[in-house]
């Protein structure tokens, strides 16, 4: 028996595909000849549009609320939203840091979710709770609540190399999808 891989990765995607070949193996092998497992994930560093559709909105405006049980995609109007008040507001994102800029620090992730909320109607958008009692929050993502509940949430990374070091590069504006999380909360508020 021969297992035989091979994996590609770029900056765009990663597949693998592994082969086992028992052409060797006694004919009363269940398998058969061989076996192919092919797995590919389309996943970048920097922009994950493999989790990412549109959220129609209906002609009110407003986002319906998901079927008990069902899950709302990650609206794919968020990702230009946060690109251009990034761009807009560069010293913003460099005074990002809560740690070293203090509570004025939260004024781009404050304009951030506003912005995103009046896109198209969505008040989906919010901060990531931290805690149990949500008193603390993601200082550098954005959450969408999915679900009908405040659990079921997805994540996004906005802000790259938050609170950056001496030597460091700069903080950077980013849309960085985090996998989907059932069990993390939102908050509307901070």
């Amino acid at each position: 028996m021969r297992i035989i891989g091979l994996c590609v990765l770029s900056l765009t995607a990663a597949a693998c595909t592994f082969r086992v070949d028992v052409t060797d193996m006694p004919a009363a092998n269940p398998l058969g000849p061989s076996i192919t497992v092919t797995s590919t994930s389309t996943a970048t560093a920097t922009n994950d549009r493999a989790d990412t559709e549109p959220t129609p909105a209906p002609p009110g405006g407003t986002v319906p609320p998901p079927a008990p049980g069902g899950v709302l995609p990650l609206p794919a109007y968020g990702e230009s939203v946060t690109l251009q008040l990034g761009a807009a507001n560069p010293t913003l994102v460099q005074k990002s840091c809560q740690t070293t800029d203090g509570a004025n620090a939260w004024a781009f992730m404050d304009r951030l979710i506003a912005g995103l909320r009046q896109a198209q109607g969505d008040s989906r958008w919010g901060y990531l709770c931290k805690d149990a009692s949500c008193s603390t929050f993601g200082r550098d993502v954005v959450a969408y609540k999915a679900g009908s509940s405040d659990l079921g949430i997805w994540i996004v990374d906005v802000l790259g190399n938050h609170c950056p070091g001496p030597g460091d590069s700069p903080t950077q504006v980013r849309w960085g999808v985090l996998p989907f999380e059932t069990v993390r909360r939102w908050s509307a508020t901070r």
